[in-house]
């Protein structure tokens, strides 16, 4: 950003912006150009009723472009590529401690990244690190059902990782037509007709399998147990490798969460 000012003090204002990327980029652009870290950075429903003073940050693409092409310029690639994964993850207060990332790196350049223990950097790369672990687990626990010819899934991740698995399930399922839904994050990744897209979708009301598929889901439910060794379970280690966290949206072990009625 041209003529970005490098220092900036601390102001008791609490910006508040509509949750996207680019409406937290406006924030950036908000807080160097008017020379002030805020005491936070929260989403518009978010909002808290406070004597503190709010500054409503509107969604500018201009000006969200502008920092968007500053990062890689005046820090590097890398930070871009942080930035835009942290934004994702489910850090406490990640649009605060990305901004003071930004701050930073806007005085002292790319050689922040390498500093690994810093106080501002290490929370963001155990953010990263948390996300991108979630979503490669989440490549094998997404359990789909045949839904009127279409495969449909729900998932509850903490991290909001669907554009971080989307390529994965429509190199798979590149004949199919699915969708995955976000209950945590309230959106969906729908592929059809050849073309993958993310909806934020405040709710999805699935419709009944057939009898075919329940079928299916039994004989695969069967199978599941029938291989298992009784001498050898675990649960600490079935745990470990698949966190209990992920249960109620996996067939084979729903009902250790959610036991049936008898």
């Amino acid at each position: 950003m041209p003529g970005i000012k490098p220092l900036a003090v601390p102001a008791d204002v609490i910006y508040t912006y509509d949750g996207s990327f680019d409406g937290f980029l406006c924030c950036v652009f908000e807080s160097v150009y008017a020379g002030e870290v805020p005491v936070d950075i929260l989403r518009e429903e978010d909002s808290p009723l406070t004597l503190m003073e709010v500054c409503p940050v509107v969604t500018d693409l201009t000006k969200a472009e502008r920092v968007r092409a500053s990062i890689p310029l005046k820090i590097s690639a890398r930070a871009l590529e942080l930035v835009t994964t942290v934004f994702c993850s489910c850090l406490a207060q990640k649009e605060l401690r990305l901004l003071e990332f930004l701050l930073r790196g806007y005085r002292e350049g790319g050689k922040l990244c390498f500093r690994l223990g810093d106080a501002v950097m290490a929370p963001l790369l155990s953010a990263e690190k948390h996300l991108l672990g979630e979503a490669h687990l989440l490549k094998g626990f997404v359990r789909f059902a045949d839904v009127g010819g279409a495969l449909a899934a729900v998932i509850t991740p903490k991290n909001y990782i669907l554009p971080f698995i989307a390529r994965h399930f429509v190199l798979r399922y590149h004949n199919e037509q699915f969708m995955i839904f976000d209950k945590t994050n309230k959106a969906a990744l729908v592929y059809q007709n050849g073309k993958a897209e993310i909806l934020r979708i405040d709710h999805v009301t699935v419709p009944e399998i057939s009898e075919r598929e329940a079928r299916y889901q039994a004989l695969w439910k069967q199978f599941y147990n029938t291989i298992a060794i009784e001498g050898r379970e675990n649960p600490r280690c079935r745990m470990t490798h698949m966190p209990k966290r992920y249960w109620e949206n996996m067939l084979e072990v729903s009902d250790l969460v959610h036991p049936a009625a008898d």
